[in-house]
């Protein structure tokens, strides 16, 4: 994979592609699942009880085809030099995948629809590649955004910047060599970040300590431009919000930012994505935090995504703007 259009340095990049023959779903379409910051592929395929939490299993036994990757500098993907991992050049990369993934060249199965499904970051990569490229088929045909909204709750986003720290003072990545530009969380934090503690299992706050990964400092610092005005109004694909009710991340009754239930999250959101064909959808997950995945309700979200993406890829009825009526 290559960084930019400008740039021919050639990046090897890791995913899992599982292929599925339902002739409705798997055979035809593929999600491509993308993850946030201090995640790679291991969020959407826990090894703990994974009928419970895995969405790669949630999606494939519904029949659906997913390819979930560790986003380049993070898993066992190629780490570039950190300052050239930003917002736009993910959006560069997960445009290529899209494009590959359309033609057949991954996995030998040429798919006709691709479902981008991003959470955090990755749902501002998502959506800040459906507002601003003009390349044929690097955009999804379908978005689903996961725990990224437009207005942030400040405390918890601040306490999220303050417990970034270089990787290698992190036992977990000590050995690695990388440079001071990658960055994860310290030890014990992602409780209070990650996770709603009274929605999950006793042992999910060791399992989330167990699988992060890494981030970087430009990453961070370029994150805003999928908030962009511009950006969002041009997105012209259906897009389905989802959100833990308890996302502290962009959650606060107090301040008036509410996830208290769906038509909250779309009354928040619908000003900012303009165009009728986003058709825009929300779905918040109980008695969850930002990774809702990780929480004991993180199986409904996977059934109502499972649900949306069904409705827009073959059996619901559509208006003009290609909206599910």
């Amino acid at each position: 994979m290559t960084l930019s259009a400008t740039d021919p340095t050639v990046y090897n990049l890791v995913g899992r592609l599982c292929l599925r023959t339902d002739g409705v779903r798997g055979s035809k379409t593929v999600q491509l699942l993308v993850p946030g910051m201090t995640y790679d592929q291991n969020v959407f395929n826990l090894s703990h009880s994974p009928n419970s939490y895995s969405y790669v299993y949630a999606a494939t036994s519904r029949g659906y085809s997913t390819f979930a990757i560790d986003r380049l500098g993070t898993g066992l993907s190629a780490k570039p030099a950190p300052d050239l991992l930003t917002l736009q050049s993910h959006a560069y990369v997960v445009g290529q995948l899209t494009q590959k993934l359309r033609a057949g060249t991954i996995g030998g199965r040429a798919f006709t629809t691709v479902v981008g499904v991003g959470h955090s970051f990755g749902a501002a990569i998502m959506q800040y590649l459906a507002g601003t490229s003009t390349v044929a088929g690097t955009v999804p045909d379908y978005l689903v955004l996961g725990g990224f909204l437009t207005a942030g709750n400040a405390p918890i986003l601040t306490l999220f910047a303050n417990s970034l720290q270089t990787a290698t003072a992190d036992p977990k990545f000590a050995g690695s060599g990388l440079p001071a530009g990658y960055l994860t969380t310290v030890a014990g934090i992602r409780d209070d970040l990650m996770l709603h503690v009274p929605g999950v299992e006793t042992a999910m706050p060791a399992q989330d300590e167990s699988i992060k990964s890494l981030s970087t400092v430009t990453e961070r610092l370029t994150i805003g431009a999928a908030r962009d005005p511009a950006v969002m109004g041009n997105v012209r694909v259906p897009v389905y919000i989802v959100v833990g009710q308890y996302d502290g991340l962009f959650c606060n009754e107090a301040t008036g930012i509410s996830c208290a239930n769906a038509a909250a999250v779309r009354a928040r959101e619908l000003p900012n994505f303009t165009n009728a064909r986003t058709c825009l959808s929300t779905y918040v997950v109980p008695n969850s935090g930002h990774t809702y995945g990780l929480h004991v309700r993180g199986l409904d979200a996977y059934t109502a995504t499972s649900n949306w993406i069904d409705l827009y890829t073959f059996s619901g009825t559509k208006n003009a703007n290609g909206c599910v009526v």
